[in-house]
C-alpha cells in the first residue's frame, strides 16, 4: 500500500497462499478498508476473503467461500456498523445464464462476536440484479452504504430490507424480569419465582466465594424449560452454566456435568438495571459503579451480540484480583474451580482462529492473561501447532481501537511490568518473545516484531539485559528476507552488495518509482552502463535482506503522539522568519563551537541506540547479530568523516605557511574545545581509554609544535636543532599512531588492533611483574658494579705494529681509559642505566661478561638468564599465544563494537540537519551468505547446549500429549440456524410499495453457503484428499487381486494376511491406550480423592471443635 501524497511504501501485505485452496479467478481483485483504518479487506478474485492488520500489515483472517450447490464469486464487499461488520455481496457464476437474471446474494459478518450465527446471508429479492462491475460498487459515506441500480438511481444498501433482516440476529419472544430482589431469588423460563428448595437443585449457587457475607446479592434465571441452562447475576460477575446432558443421575456430580458458557465480571460492584430473558437468551442492562466518573450503562444480549472470549479473559483478571481476599479453604476451591472452568471456556475458543484473531486486535485479551499469570493458558495459545506449523492466533497490536493516534501498551510492557511489580516469573516473558521471533522467521514477516522495538529500552530499565541478549540470536535477525520491488536498487549498490565481504547496508526508501525526463544525458548515462557491465563478470544476485525491527533506528517523539511523521506536502510551509535566523545563528556557533549534546536521557534514545549503549562493553555476542552489523554499516554511511591536521613538513613559502598556520590554528582550537566540553562532560575517567589519550595528544602536540616553530621562525624564541627535531619526532610519532587507532573503524584493520590490546590488557599483569624483576636485577647490578675495584674491569689493550716499516713503530700498546662513574664506559653506573641494560638482557646483550672479571657478575648474569630469559620471556609468549586465539574469536565483531561507541557519540549530538534519512522505518541490508550460514550455525550449536542443559528435549512428547479439553469444544450454543432461510423466503418491503415473493420470480431452492476458516478448510481438504487417495488404492487393490485370482492366490493370501496382520497390531495398539487412558483417568480420580481427604485433614486439625 502506498501513500498517493509522496509515494512512498506505508505497509506491505502479505498472503501465505494455501497449496490446496481453490485459486481459481472468478473475478476482479476488490479492497477495502475500515473507516477507522484499522481492518483492510481484500478479495483478489477468488472464493476467500482474507483479512489484514493495518498496523502491522499481519494477516487476521481468512475465510474460505463454500458453497453447496452453485459456484459463486464476490463482486463487492465494505465495513458497516462501525467497522464491525462486513457486509458482502455474492454472485452465482453461471455462464448460461442471462445478464438479467443473476443470483446474487447479501452476507452480513459480524466480525468480533462469538455467536454461532454471526455470519448471516440472503438472497436478493428482486427481479433485476444490481450492477456491479469495476466501476459500480459500495460506497460508504459516514457509515452509510450506497450503490447503483441498473437505471442509474441511487439507493441506500442499508434500509433495503434484505439487508435490514439480516443486519442483526433475529430476537427471540423474552419475558421481562423483575429485578426489585434481594439475597438469592430464582427464575424460571417464564418469570415466576421459586421456592428455597429449589436453591438445593440450581446448577450453581455460590459463584463469587469472595464475599464476606454468604447471603451476597444473587439472581438466577433458568434460560430453557428443561433447567438445563443457568443465568446467575451477582455483584461483581454475570455467568451462564449450563448441564453436558440431562440424565438425572449425572446431575448428582454437578461438578463434572456442568461447564461454563459465559461470563462477564468486574471488580466493582454493577447494578442491574433491566432483565428480558428468552429461550436460551437474554437481554441484561448493567451499571458498573465508580467513584471518579459517572456510571455508564452497558447492555448484554446473550448470546447475539457479545463475545465469550473477552469476557472469560478478563473475568480471569478479576479473579486473580479476588483471590486475595478470600479466607476460608473451601472458599479457596471454589474460586480455584471457577479459574479452571473459565480457562476451558478460553480454551474453547483457541482452536476458533478467526475469531480469537479477531478478538485480539481488538480487545486487550492478552493483558489480562498476563495481569491474571496465565501462564499454561498463555503457552497454549502461543504454542500451540497449526497444521505443523507455529501459532498465528494472537495478533500483537499497539494502538487502541477507538483511537488511532493514543499509543497503548503493549503486551510486552505488561509481562516486563508484572516482573517488575509483582516479581513474577519471566517465562511469559520468554513465550512472547519466543512467539514473535520465530513467528518472523516462520512467515518471513517483520509485522510480527513491530511492538518489540518499544519493548527494548524497558527490558533495560526493568534490568533484563539477558532478555535483549536473548532475543537477538534468533534467527529471524538474520534471514528475513525484503520485498524488494519497491527498492529500486542501483547497479553500484547491487555491485557492491554482491562482492561485500561481510554486509553491506542500502540507503533506499521503498516507494513508487519516480518519472524521470529522458534527457540525452540519461541516455548517455545508459548506453555507458550497457557497455561497463556487458565486460564484468556475470554473477547471480545476493538477496536483499531487512531489519525485522520497524522503527529499530526511529528516536521517540513525546510532544506527538502520533509516530509517523506528517507526509511531504503536508506539511505548515507558513513564512517564518525566527526560524531561518535561528538556524543561521546555529549554523555560525558551530562554526566556532562544537555541537551540544541534545540527548542525555535513556528516555530519548532510539532502540538501537540504547542496545548500542548498554551493550559497548561487554555484549560482543551482539555484534556478530547481522542485523546490529547492518544497522552499524547504515549509521555510518550517514556519518561524516573525521579528520585530523598535523604539521609535519617545513616550507620555504610564507603564504603557504600563512596559510597552513591559519589552517592548523583554527583546527587545534576546534579540537581543543571539543576535548573540553567532553571532559566536563564525561569527566576526567575518559581518558582511561587509550584512544581518548591518543586523540588530545594528536591535538596538543600539533598545535604546540606549530606555534613554538612559528615563534623561532619571527626569532621571538630561539631553539636548538635537536630540542626542535625532538618535538617533531615524538609529533609525528604520534599523530601516525593517531592515523592507525583511527583505522579501528576500517573492518581488517580494527580487527588486528583489537587483538593487539586485548593481548596487552590479558599479558599487562605478567609484564608489570617482569618489569619488577627486572628493576630487581638492575639494582643489584648497579650495587654490585658502581662500586667495584678496578682489578676484576677488564681493560682491553690494543697493540700496533707497522708492517712496511718495523723499526719505525714496533711494540706500541694501546690501553682503553675506562671512567666507571661514565654511562658510556659502564652501563652499570646509575640506577636508570643498569636498568636499561638488565632490560636488553632478554635481546642478548650481555656486556657486563666482557667488560668484569668477577664471579658475582657471573652468578648474577646466570639468574638473569634463568628468570628473565627461559622462564619469564617464555611464559610472555605462552599467555599472548592463549589471548591470540581467544581475541582472535571476538575479533571479528570488534570494529562493530569500535564503530558502536562512534556512533553513540554522534547520535546524540544536536544535527541542523534534518536526519530522518538517517533514522529510516526500515534498514534493508545485501549480506555475504557465508556471514548468515556461520552466524546461524553458531546460534544453533548454543541453543541446543542450552536444550540439553535445561531438559527441553520432552517438549515434543508434551506436544503430543497436549490435552485441548475437547470435551468442552463441543458445547458450542445450541441455536438453530435453519430458521433463517424460511424466514427470509417471505420478505416483507416496509420501504416499498408491495409484497414480493421469492418463490414466485426465483423458483430455486436457497442455497446454504459457508464461510470456513481457512486453517480448518486445509485441514478439511487434506483429510478428504487422503480418504480419496486410500479408497482408490483399496479400489485398484481389489481389481489387481480380482483379475490374478486365479493364478497367484498364494500371493494375495500373503497380502490378505499381511493386511490382517496390520489391522491386527493396530486394533491392539488401540486397545492398549485405551486401556492407558481408562487407567489415567482411575489414577487421576483416586489422586483427587486422597487429596480432598488431606485437605480436610488438615481443615479439621487447623479448626478443632
Amino acid at each position: 500500500m502506498y501513500s498517493l501524497i509522496t509515494g512512498d511504501l506505508e505497509m506491505l501485505f502479505k498472503r501465505h497462499e494455501s497449496s490446496i485452496a481453490p485459486n481459481i479467478i472468478r473475478g476482479s481483485p476488490i479492497s477495502v478498508i475500515s473507516q477507522n483504518e484499522k481492518i483492510l479487506a481484500f478479495c483478489r478474485g477468488t472464493s476467500s476473503i482474507t483479512l489484514y492488520f493495518m498496523e502491522n500489515g499481519l494477516e487476521i483472517a481468512t475465510k474460505q467461500l463454500e458453497g453447496k450447490r452453485g459456484i459463486y464469486k464476490i463482486i463487492a464487499m465494505n465495513f458497516i456498523d462501525d467497522d464491525s461488520k462486513l457486509l458482502i455481496i455474492l454472485e452465482e457464476k453461471e455462464d448460461i445464464q442471462p445478464e438479467n437474471s443473476k443470483h446474487q446474494i447479501f452476507v452480513v459478518w459480524d466480525l468480533f462476536t462469538t455467536f454461532e450465527n454471526s455470519i448471516r446471508q440472503i438472497d436478493y429479492s428482486e427481479p433485476r440484479p444490481l450492477k456491479m462491475d469495476v466501476t459500480h460498487g459500495l460506497l460508504n459515506s459516514h457509515g452509510n452504504i450506497f450503490t447503483v441500480r441498473d437505471n442509474g438511481v441511487i439507493f441506500s444498501v442499508l434500509d433495503h430490507p434484505d439487508v435490514a433482516s439480516i443486519r442483526n440476529p433475529s430476537d427471540k419472544t423474552t419475558t421481562k424480569i423483575d429485578i426489585t430482589t434481594s439475597g438469592h431469588e430464582i427464575f424460571n423460563i417464564d418469570g415466576e419465582r421459586f421456592d428455597e428448595l429449589e436453591k438445593d437443585r440450581i446448577i450453581i449457587n455460590n459463584v463469587e466465594p469472595w464475599q464476606p457475607n454468604k447471603n451476597y446479592f444473587r439472581m438466577s434465571v433458568y434460560l430453557d424449560s428443561k433447567k438445563s441452562t443457568q443465568l446467575i447475576i451477582s455483584l461483581h460477575t454475570i455467568q451462564v452454566w449450563k448441564y453436558r446432558n440431562n440424565n438425572t443421575k449425572e446431575k448428582r456430580d454437578k461438578s463434572r456435568n456442568r461447564v461454563l458458557e459465559y461470563i462477564w465480571a468486574r471488580n466493582k460492584e454493577i447494578v442491574v438495571k433491566k432483565l428480558k430473558i428468552g429461550e436460551r437468551e437474554f437481554v441484561l442492562n448493567v451499571s458498573v459503579l465508580s467513584k471518579k466518573r459517572a456510571p455508564k450503562t452497558k447492555t448484554i444480549h446473550w448470546p447475539n451480540n457479545v463475545n465469550v472470549l473477552v469476557g472469560a479473559c478478563r473475568a480471569l483478571y478479576v479473579f486473580g484480583e479476588k483471590k486475595h481476599s478470600v479466607a476460608s479453604h473451601e472458599n479457596v476451591n471454589k474460586i480455584k474451580y471457577l479459574v479452571e472452568s473459565t480457562q476451558k471456556l478460553v480454551r474453547k475458543y483457541i482452536k476458533k482462529y478467526g475469531i480469537f484473531r479477531l478478538t485480539s486486535i481488538r480487545y486487550p485479551i492478552m493483558k489480562y492473561l498476563i495481569e491474571s499469570s496465565q501462564e499454561s493458558l498463555i503457552k497454549h495459545i502461543l504454542n500451540k501447532k497449526i497444521n505443523s506449523k507455529n501459532s498465528n492466533i494472537y495478533i500483537p497490536r499497539l494502538y487502541k481501537w477507538e483511537d488511532d493516534t493514543e499509543i497503548s501498551k503493549s503486551d510486552l510492557y505488561y509481562a516486563i511490568l508484572c516482573i517488575q511489580k509483582r516479581g513474577d516469573s519471566t517465562v511469559i516473558l520468554k513465550y512472547l518473545i519466543d512467539y514473535y521471533a520465530n513467528n518472523a522467521k516462520e512467515y518471513n514477516n517483520h509485522g510480527w516484531m513491530f511492538t518489540v522495538s518499544k519493548a527494548i529500552p524497558l527490558l533495560y530499565d526493568h534490568n533484563l539485559r539477558e532478555f535483549v541478549q536473548y532475543l537477538f540470536k534468533k534467527p529471524c535477525f538474520g534471514i528475513t528476507e525484503a520485498h524488494t520491488p519497491p527498492l529500486h536498487i542501483n547497479a553500484y549498490d547491487r555491485k557492491k552488495g554482491n562482492r561485500t565481504a561481510m554486509i553491506h547496508s542500502l540507503i533506499v526508501k521503498p516507494r513508487l518509482e519516480s518519472k524521470f525526463h529522458y534527457t540525452l544525458w540519461v541516455f548517455l548515462k545508459n548506453l555507458f552502463k550497457k557497455w561497463y557491465y556487458r565486460f564484468q563478470p556475470s554473477r547471480s544476485d545476493r538477496k536483499v535482506y531487512m531489519v525485522p525491527l520497524p522503527d529499530f533506528a526511529v528516536y521517540p517523539n513525546p510532544k506527538d503522539p502520533n509516530p509517523n511523521p506528517d507526509p511531504k506536502g503536508c506539511e505548515d510551509h507558513s513564512e517564518n522568519y525566527s526560524k531561518y535566523f535561528w538556524f543561521l545563528f546555529t549554523i555560525l556557533r558551530i562554526f566556532f563551537w562544537p555541537r551540544r549534546r541534545v540527548i542525555n536521557y535513556t528516555r530519548k534514545m532510539s532502540p538501537f541506540l540504547r542496545v548500542i549503549l548498554e551493550e559497548k562493553e561487554n555484549g560482543y555476542k551482539i555484534y556478530q547479530t547481522p542485523t546490529i552489523i547492518a544497522v552499524l554499516n547504515f549509521k555510518c554511511i550517514t556519518i561524516g568523516s573525521y579528520s585530523k591536521i598535523a604539521y609535519l613538513f617545513k616550507t620555504d613559502s610564507n603564504i603557504v605557511l600563512i596559510i597552513s598556520l591559519s589552517v592548523y590554528l583554527y583546527t587545534g582550537w576546534y579540537l581543543i574545545v571539543t576535548e573540553i566540553v567532553q571532559l566536563k562532560r564525561e569527566g576526567w575517567y575518559r581518558y582511561i581509554n587509550i584512544y581518548n589519550m591518543f586523540d588530545l595528544g594528536s591535538v596538543l602536540l600539533p598545535l604546540a609544535g606549530s606555534i613554538v616553530m612559528a615563534l623561532d621562525y619571527h626569532r621571538i624564541i630561539i631553539l636548538q636543532n635537536s630540542v626542535n627535531n625532538s618535538v617533531l619526532a615524538f609529533t609525528a610519532l604520534v599523530t601516525w599512531l593517531e592515523l592507525i587507532f583511527l583505522s579501528r573503524y576500517l573492518e581488517g584493520p580494527g580487527r588486528f588492533i583489537y587483538i593487539v590490546q586485548s593481548i596487552l590488557n590479558t599479558v599487562w599483569p605478567f609484564l608489570v611483574l617482569m618489569f619488577i624483576v627486572v628493576l630487581a636485577f638492575g639494582h643489584a647490578m648497579f650495587i654490585l658494579l658502581n662500586y667495584a675495584d678496578d682489578s676484576s674491569l677488564q681493560i682491553t689493550a690494543y697493540k700496533m705494529k707497522d708492517t712496511s716499516n718495523p723499526d719505525l713503530y714496533s711494540n706500541i700498546s694501546i690501553y682503553q681509559d675506562i671512567n666507571k662513574s661514565s654511562r658510556l664506559d659502564n652501563h652499570f653506573s646509575s640506577f636508570v642505566s643498569s636498568t636499561e641494560a638488565v632490560f636488553f638482557w632478554t635481546n642478548g646483550r650481555w656486556d657486563q661478561l666482557d667488560q668484569w672479571d668477577n664471579y658475582a657478575v657471573d652468578v648474577m648474569s646466570i639468574l638473569g638468564s634463568l628468570i628473565l630469559v627461559l622462564i619469564f620471556q617464555n611464559m610472555v609468549i605462552s599467555f599472548m599465544n592463549n589471548a591470540f586465539e581467544y581475541a582472535n574469536e571476538k575479533s571479528f565483531s570488534a570494529t562493530h563494537r569500535y564503530r558502536a561507541k562512534l556512533i553513540v557519540e554522534y547520535e546524540c549530538l544536536e544535527k541542523p540537519f534534518d536526519s530522518k534519512r538517517g533514522n529510516p522505518r526500515y534498514i534493508y541490508y545485501i549480506p555475504n551468505p557465508d556471514v548468515i550460514d556461520i552466524w546461524l550455525t553458531e546460534t544453533e550449536k548454543e541453543e541446543r547446549q542450552k536444550l540439553r542443559l535445561m531438559g527441553e528435549n520432552l517438549v515434543k512428547l508434551t506436544d503430543l500429549t497436549d490435552f485441548e479439553n475437547s470435551d468442552d469444544d463441543d458445547d458450542d450454543d445450541n441455536q438453530d440456524n435453519s430458521s433463517y432461510s424460511k424466514k427470509h423466503r417471505l420478505i416483507h418491503n416496509e420501504g416499498f410499495s408491495n409484497t414480493i415473493d421469492l418463490d414466485s420470480i426465483i423458483p430455486r431452492r436457497i442455497d446454504k453457503i459457508s464461510f470456513i476458516d481457512e486453517e480448518i478448510y486445509t485441514l478439511k481438504d487434506v483429510t478428504s484428499k487422503s480418504n480419496k487417495k486410500s479408497n482408490d488404492k483399496s479400489l485398484k487393490n481389489f481389481s489387481y487381486n480380482a483379475k490374478n485370482n486365479k493364478s497367484s492366490n498364494e500371493s494375495s493370501s500373503d497380502q490378505l494376511s499381511t493386511q490382517e496382520r496390520f489391522n491386527d497390531l493396530e486394533n491392539e495398539f488401540k486397545t492398549s491406550f485405551n486401556n492407558l487412558e481408562t487407567k489415567f483417568n482411575n489414577l487421576e480420580k483416586k489422586l483427587e480423592q486422597n487429596l480432598k481427604t488431606i485437605l480436610e485433614t488438615l481443615n479439621n486439625l487447623n479448626n478443632p471443635k
